[in-house]
């Protein structure tokens, strides 16, 4: 399938038409007075619910969901006759597969760049650009049954994502210790930039507040903070408050989502989740925050607003979801959503999934690598299943990533200069490597935008790509930093400093689970020939890697299975300086607690330029010129190496799983499987 061109950027808002009713006026549907009576529609539920109903375990539907005029209806998903009940039995790969598949975010990410009201019910702004006013579902339920309002909302904002800020401005404690924050706008009385101001309005519309527009402000919530509220009742006692002192905002917690806490230092929060349940031990505060409050989707006791909610312990085998009860949508003919009781996420290693698939003991392989597609083809027929590709916006499946801020200075030197990293480009057989890797089913393709999307740059992705040694060496023997020479094992060395006379020997980190320890052996036959060492550092964890990376200077070089970049203006991530996650930027990110300032009018510093730029505009057109800014440096400077890419994501799905649609667009900006709104598939007989 040729990747669909709907990542064209169409930045400008999505804006509700229509007069928005507050949440307290009876919205019930009248009658036209010439024509017939309205319909009225009878709800339904899954006779696993309706037992439980019968037996005085839960309440009447009409009970669980919100009012009538406030349940979201999926009309495009509708099937003609769903079938309720069964389990999906599916591959898991990982906290970053299941927790977006049953992901349900404030606003939805859309596939043109423009962003969709899902938990909330509608959004307007006022004329300055300066206060977006968030309207929610009215009678919405957490998954216990307890009512979600807008004081979670604020809440979480105020308590937990931000809740301590400088006199600068600057975050300077969360709940989860992540400072990372695209609700930053300059305040033009001191010109500091400061986070948005949050607050209640009543229980269904709450208010985010900026100093100066920032038109991306919805879609930046969609990507970076896609849940924006938190079940009040069930973190009150297991998150730190300090209730004597002044909130950052001068604002009284009775709009903050303050009422009602008391002083809970940060010891007690500790004690307090580890009284509260034997799993909830953890090391410190930190720990607490990244585990309760971000990856919170990874424990079975924590009330969320999904389809499916965690019914496993997180050290089991293999995890099992089951449905929520209080969930808040319906298809067209007032269903309740979702149609399927449980998702089982089966675990085991990667290479048994395509026999598990063809043994018909799964439902679903997703998202499998394109080098195991001859293998799950073979066994379409007999297994009862059929492979589906979804576009996904990816720029490699096969990189490496040269960092600009490594610890040796001299090794940093040498990755800033071009001819070194198109001598290391060109000195790769991408055709030989393909073949051996991905049985020549992925693209020789270098690190940037395919063809279709919004990001294409015409010639980025050919670029550096001809195999030519002989042109590589000649390139290396013109930096004078290094030898043109070999030493005794073959291999180019430094000329001077602290490394005159060592060979140069490049270290790149790897992760289990991924083809890294096959790739880096191929590039170390390629690189061999241009006289550079290449060997593999670590081929562990990808979080014990990350802890690496994150630190700035103790990664060399990455080598990174999958790039996709959905759109630099809207999330740069990637492209820019903003995250700490991308080895070849290194300490350049402002992430970093102690960034480094890059030498002023280099290529990086453009870099950093343009990504502060991106947290500062004010128009979507100056979004868009800083975007495409930042795509123009990565094809000038081509900062990470690419070597091949795969423009699909297969998956391998059993014929008995109906109305699942695969032309949808798979990235993280989207929620990968999450696009396809996995609640409105069903298991047929």
């Amino acid at each position: 399938m040729k990747l669909k061109k709907l990542l064209a950027l169409s930045l400008a808002l999505v804006m509700i038409s229509g007069i928005l009713v507050s949440c307290g006026k009876d919205q019930t549907p009248k009658a036209p007075s010439d024509g017939p009576p309205v319909e009225e529609v009878t709800l339904k539920e899954a006779p696993m619910l309706a037992e439980m109903v019968a037996a005085g375990e839960l309440p009447e539907l009409s009970e669980r969901l919100p009012v009538e005029s406030d349940i979201m209806v999926e009309t495009d998903k509708t099937p003609e006759a769903p079938q309720y009940g069964g389990t999906l039995r599916r591959s898991h790969t990982g906290e970053w597969d299941y927790g977006p598949f049953c992901e349900e975010p404030l606003f939805r990410l859309t596939e043109d760049g423009g962003i969709t009201p899902n938990v909330a019910k509608s959004f307007e702004v006022s004329e300055d650009g300066l206060t977006y006013t968030i309207h929610l579902r009215e009678g919405m339920k957490w998954s216990d049954g307890e009512p979600f309002t807008a004081q979670d909302c604020a809440y979480y904002y105020n308590y937990m994502l931000v809740s301590d800020v400088d006199e600068t401005g600057k975050v300077t404690k969360s709940y989860n210790g992540n400072y990372y924050n695209w609700y930053k706008t300059t305040d033009p009385a001191d010109g500091l930039t400061k986070p948005a101001i949050v607050t209640v309005v009543d229980d269904c519309t709450f208010q985010i507040k900026l100093y100066s527009p920032k038109p991306l402000i919805l879609q930046n919530i969609a990507i970076d903070n896609k849940w924006m509220f938190a079940p009040k009742h069930w973190y009150q006692d297991i998150v730190a408050h300090d209730t004597t002192k002044p909130h950052w905002s001068g604002l009284d917690a009775s709009v903050l989502g303050g009422e009602g806490l008391t002083d809970i230092t940060e010891e007690q929060a500790v004690a307090n989740a580890a009284a509260r349940n034997a799993r909830f031990v953890f090391d410190d505060y930190t720990q607490l925050g990244n585990q309760l409050g971000y990856m919170y989707w990874n424990y079975k006791d924590r009330p969320t607003l999904r389809a499916w909610n965690m019914d496993s312990e997180k050290t089991d085998q293999s995890y099992v979801f089951t449905r929520n009860p209080y969930f808040w949508k319906t298809d067209a003919e007032g269903r309740q959503l979702p149609y399927i009781d449980k998702v089982e996420m089966v675990t085991m290693d990667t290479g048994l999934y395509a026999q598990e698939m063809i043994a018909g003991n799964l439902d679903m392989s997703g998202g499998f690598d394109v080098g195991l597609f001859p293998t799950y083809k073979a066994g379409e027929a007999t297994g009862g299943y059929s492979i589906y590709t979804s576009p996904q916006p990816n720029w490699t499946v096969c990189s490496m990533e040269l960092n600009q801020t490594y610890k040796d200075p001299q090794y940093a030197e040498l990755f800033s200069i071009p001819d070194f990293r198109h001598a290391m480009s060109i000195a790769v057989d991408r055709n030989e490597m393909n073949e051996i890797l991905y049985a020549g089913l992925a693209v020789p393709a270098q690190a940037a935008a395919p063809e279709g999307t919004a990001e294409y740059i015409n010639g980025a992705r050919e670029k550096w790509t001809e195999y030519d040694p002989a042109a590589a060496n000649a390139l290396l023997d013109g930096i004078e930093i290094i030898s043109s020479t070999r030493n005794a094992d073959g291999y180019r060395t430094f000329t001077s400093g602290g490394n005159a006379g060592k060979g140069i020997l490049i270290t790149i980190e790897g992760h289990e689970g991924s083809n890294s320890a096959e790739a880096v052996a191929l590039l170390a036959q390629y690189y061999k020939e241009i006289g550079i060492q290449v060997v593999e550092g670590s081929n562990t964890t990808r979080p014990k890697r990350q802890e690496k990376v994150v630190n700035g200077d103790e990664v060399m070089a990455l080598y990174e299975e999958k790039l996709n970049v959905f759109n630099a203006a809207v999330r740069p991530d990637r492209v820019g300086a903003n995250r700490n996650i991308s080895t070849w930027i290194g300490k350049y990110s402002l992430e970093h607690q102690d960034a480094w300032t890059p030498e002023a009018g280099s290529e990086i510093a453009e870099i950093v330029e343009l990504t502060k730029k991106l947290q500062t505009v004010t128009t979507t057109e100056e979004a868009e010129a800083a975007g495409r800014a930042l795509l123009e440096n990565h094809v000038e400077n081509t900062w990470i190496i690419g070597y091949l890419s795969v423009p699909d994501q297969y998956t391998a799905m059993s014929n008995k799983v109906k109305n699942f649609d695969p032309n949808f667009i798979s990235c993280d900006e989207l929620r990968f499987y999450g696009n396809a709104k996995p609640y409105t598939w069903y298991i047929g007989q």
